[in-house]
């Protein structure tokens, strides 16, 4: 849910937070797909197969399933900003421990730091929403309806669209719709 106009930071204030959401973005979004790559290239290299090339990937979603529910309590008790905090750091301990498996080679070690290193994808999720809560309502944009919609075409309208499509979920079941009648 959005905070009211009155608890929104300053202007200024809210382009640096922003500015800082962004960059985070970019980088981690990078350097998470990449260790999620090289993850599997490692485990193909130390378990000889690339039957079981899949797992890192498998195994970082579930650390991120759980990260999500953590940081997301985190969050909640704390604020955003030691919720984000705490998950970026796991993610940056499970690519630590990513690269002493590699160093080490060693395969079960790798598979424990890949499911660390999924709090950074969690992360690097819920992150998104508090670039989107900042933005103001006139600025703010609309988000992906054809994620809820029955009809495919709705996503080539979503872009130009200020509202949902009349077949979407209702605004009480989506609160990003909120304050957008």
């Amino acid at each position: 849910m959005r905070a009211p106009l009155e608890d929104r930071p300053h202007p200024q204030a809210q382009r640096r937070i922003l500015s800082v959401l962004v960059a985070a973005q970019v980088l981690s979004g990078a350097g998470l797909a990449a260790g999620v790559t090289v993850g599997a290239l490692l485990a193909q290299d130390m378990l000889g197969s690339t039957g079981l090339a899949g797992l890192p990937s498998a195994v970082g979603t579930a650390g991120s399933a759980l990260a999500a529910i953590a940081v997301g309590q985190i969050s909640q008790a704390r604020g955003r900003r030691p919720g984000l905090a705490t998950g970026y750091l796991a993610g940056a301990v499970g690519s630590a421990g990513v690269i002493a498996a590699a160093v080490a080679g060693d395969a079960v070690l790798l598979f424990l730091a890949l499911f660390v290193y999924g709090a950074g994808t969690a992360t690097n999720l819920q992150a998104r929403y508090a670039g989107a809560d900042l933005a103001s309502p006139r600025t703010a944009p609309a988000p992906c309806p054809p994620c809820w919609s029955p009809r495919p075409w709705a996503a080539w309208s979503a872009p130009t669209s200020p509202h949902p499509p009349a077949t979407s979920l209702s605004a009480s079941a989506s609160p990003t719709w909120q304050g957008r009648s």
